[in-house]
């Protein structure tokens, strides 16, 4: 473990990456504590440019855009945990399974895979939600519906080399 870290510290990118993640997380967690101001109150004139009292101004409807980011931030790190979740056991499950087991099951899963990978996604995801109508759970859903085919198809791949199905 003390080997992964030492090179991941080489690595510029990675230490960036990890440091806005955190960050984003800080403020998802203690950011509605800090900043309490309510998002969906109409505070000032609308599109009042960032300064003042408005750090990042104010929406079409007079609401404080810097309000709306922080108390919004936990509901999205959900809504992209979650969907993050059932999408790698969806998909791995499905590709363990095709991989494993080889033959018509495995036939049948990738077909499955194959036409949820033809659909573009973003467009499968609007339906969905449109469908079923657009709430967290919804949208979670769809995102895992959209997620996880690729995530099949890796692990089925890797199932296959380490196993010779």
């Amino acid at each position: 473990m003390m080997d992964f870290w030492r090179r991941y510290r080489k690595n510029r990118a990675a230490v960036g990456g990890i440091v806005v993640v955190a960050l984003i997380v800080l403020l998802a967690v203690f950011g509605p504590h800090l900043y309490e101001v309510d998002p969906f109150e109409m505070a000032g004139r609308p599109h009042l440019p960032p300064g003042g009292d408005f750090p990042l101004g104010t929406d079409v409807s007079g609401r404080d855009i810097l309000a709306g980011i922080i108390h919004g931030a936990p509901v999205s790190l959900a809504i992209g945990v979650i969907a993050s979740l059932v999408a790698t056991v969806v998909g791995v499950a499905f590709g363990a399974v095709a991989g494993y087991y080889g033959g018509l099951i495995d036939d049948a899963l990738m077909r499955t895979t194959e036409f949820f990978l033809t659909i573009p996604s973003f467009i499968l995801a609007v339906v969905i939600v449109a469908i079923f109508s657009p709430t967290v759970v919804t949208i979670t859903a769809a995102i895992a519906v959209v997620s996880w085919p690729s995530v099949a198809s890796l692990v089925r791949l890797e199932f296959i080399e380490k196993h010779g199905s």
